[in-house]
């Protein structure tokens, strides 16, 4: 079986993240709210989960892609 590549996805995902581009991207701006305490409006929840799912997604792809490469030599 051949291996899946995640190239396009792992792109999409840090492309997610850093929206807009100019700017403070939303990711990092609804993470300061959530850290102060102030993600109450439900749009900033989905704009938290819009640019940040994908991008927890690569890395939950990556580690258990990881874990089968490390079951699988021994």
């Amino acid at each position: 079986m051949k291996s899946a590549n995640f190239t396009y996805l792992i792109i999409g995902a840090v492309i997610m993240a850093m929206l807009p581009f100019g700017e403070t991207p939303h990711l990092w701006q609804k993470l300061l709210l959530l850290k102060d305490g102030y993600l109450h409006e439900p749009m900033d929840w989905f704009d938290l989960m819009l640019h940040g799912g994908p991008l927890v997604g690569v890395i939950i792809l990556l580690v258990l892609r990881k874990s089968k490469m490390m079951t699988k030599s021994a």
